[in-house]
């Protein structure tokens, strides 16, 4: 095996995806919910309402600004 193979595969091996529940990714979407394109991929991840997001105490204006992301 090659060692840019090799740096690849233990490269993938070492970066573990941090555990995150859904309540976890709730918060993390309304503490960065006006950098729209960081939270696009966690709120299509859990499927979101924008009922979810407005009862964990999201401005009404920044769920609006989603648009078809939530249903």
């Amino acid at each position: 095996m090659g060692k840019a193979k090799k740096r690849s595969f233990n490269n993938g091996i070492n970066d573990k995806f941090p555990y995150m529940t859904r309540e976890s990714a709730l918060k993390n979407v309304i503490s960065n919910i006006e950098h729209k394109s960081e939270v696009i991929d966690t709120i299509t991840l859990f499927g979101f309402t924008a009922e979810e997001i407005l009862e964990a105490g999201a401005d009404y204006e920044d769920v609006m600004a989603l648009g078809g992301l939530v249903k």
